[in-house]
């Protein structure tokens, strides 16, 4: 999700690669790794990818966030994955009001 959002957006920007590259510190090789999820995404990279795409950084994250879910729900079936965010969810709704 994440890296899809990432993808379109630069197309849409006319945002080369090596500009994104360039501003979370790796070259541009490694950079096209990251965005074809070959190489792992960092946490670090969200805030200057979100400068340069004009986008708001709690997207980037909540997407970031979203595929972390999925990679660690992916292999369980179905009902409980939808059972497990549910919990997830009561848990975080929780901790907000403490």
């Amino acid at each position: 999700m994440l890296l899809a959002r990432i993808k379109q957006l630069r197309n849409e920007l006319n945002v080369q690669q090596r500009q994104i590259a360039y501003a979370i510190g790796v070259d541009e090789p490694m950079y096209s790794r990251i965005e074809r999820g070959i190489r792992p995404f960092r946490d670090e990279y969200i805030a200057p990818i979100a400068d340069i795409l004009h986008v708001k950084e709690e997207e980037l994250r909540s997407l970031w966030t979203a595929d972390k879910i999925i990679n660690v729900t992916k292999d369980e079936p179905l009902l409980v994955a939808q059972r497990a965010l549910r919990l997830a969810n009561s848990e975080i709704r929780t901790n907000l009001h403490e």
